[in-house]
């Protein structure tokens, strides 16, 4: 009987340490969400008037710029597009400032904004306190967390048109030179 308690306590002592003592353990990991949506705009689109060829056939019609806009959202969250545009030209000197500029067609007339110019859009606007997207921006298209798609995020392709009949009194040789803003918020915080 005594070899066989020196046999159960021997194969006691030859089991690791470790089997027998507490192995259990955690490590905490921390994401810090500074920004959750990227917005990428890209084109130069450009429209020259010139009298013999175009002005004739000008009345009533909306105008397309060469070159279309591209705007593309990388989101992580719900999200909102807007857009706007300002001049280097006084609005007052517009026939109609908000019935200008619109993207594809009449129904997407671009508002303009003056605000838009004191912000400064290197790293992001500063959106001053109290400003409505939703009525000083055209709301033009919204999305959800799109970085899990085969191609991530999500791209609308624009051609700018012009309505002449609200440039209001031009000069020949006059340029106007328009910005045109996209502004994407985060909607899940609304």
């Amino acid at each position: 009987m005594w070899k066989l308690w020196i046999l159960v306590i021997g194969g006691l002592a030859l089991l690791p340490f470790s089997a027998l003592a507490d192995t259990g353990d955690i490590a905490k990991a921390v994401l810090s969400l500074t920004d959750v949506i990227n917005i990428s705009v890209t084109g130069s689109p450009s429209l020259e008037i010139t009298q013999a060829e175009d002005i004739a056939g000008y009345a009533g019609g909306l105008l397309s710029f060469t070159g279309d806009i591209t705007v593309t959202v990388l989101a992580l969250t719900n999200y909102q597009v807007y857009g706007a545009y300002f001049s280097d030209v006084d609005e007052s000197t517009f026939g109609n400032e908000d019935q200008l500029l619109a993207l594809d067609d009449a129904s997407h007339y671009l508002p303009y904004n003056s605000t838009l110019e004191r912000l400064n859009p290197t790293g992001g606007f500063d959106v001053p306190s109290g400003f409505d997207f939703s009525t000083a921006l055209l709301t033009l298209f919204s999305g959800i967390n799109n970085l899990g798609k085969p191609t991530p995020g999500d791209t609308a392709t624009y051609t700018l048109m012009l309505n002449p009949g609200n440039l209001g009194d031009r000069k020949a040789g006059e340029t106007i030179n328009f910005t045109i803003v996209f502004v994407v918020e985060d909607s899940s915080t609304i």
